[in-house]
């Protein structure tokens, strides 16, 4: 039973998400003022959906520009962020709508990527 009762409080305290400290990075792209984050949060499960910010650097802020499941890839280019998704883009079993702009930036959307057997693996990295 001691031991029972030791183990709660680690599991628990493993499981408290602190914003920030657990975010893991995939990428992050700098244009102009602004940075594109595309992170998870490190959690216990490893269904944890992929969030892609727009961060304002001159006043702090920050906009959710999607928060799925199933992303492949995040890329910038003439001011048009590229969202590349396994198919049609959806968080867990809920397929998602995107804006087609955010700011000044125009969103486009690539639903053609194919994923051979499971999600490959994708090296992640914190920030500090």
């Amino acid at each position: 039973m001691r031991k029972f009762l030791i183990f709660i409080p680690i599991i628990i305290l493993g499981c408290v998400n602190k914003l920030q400290e657990d975010r893991l990075y995939l990428k992050e792209i700098k244009t102009k003022n602004k940075i594109i984050e595309w992170f998870y949060y490190s959690n216990v499960s490893s269904t944890s959906a992929d969030y892609v910010l727009l961060y304002d650097t001159t006043n702090g802020r920050s906009d959710t520009i999607v928060n799925s499941t199933n992303i492949k890839d995040v890329r910038f280019s003439n001011d048009t962020i590229t969202l590349f998704f396994y198919g049609k883009p959806r968080k867990y079993d809920d397929y998602l709508r995107i804006k087609k702009t955010i700011k000044y930036f125009k969103i486009k959307i690539d639903t053609n990527s194919v994923s051979k057997g499971p999600m490959p693996s994708r090296e992640s990295y914190l920030k500090k």
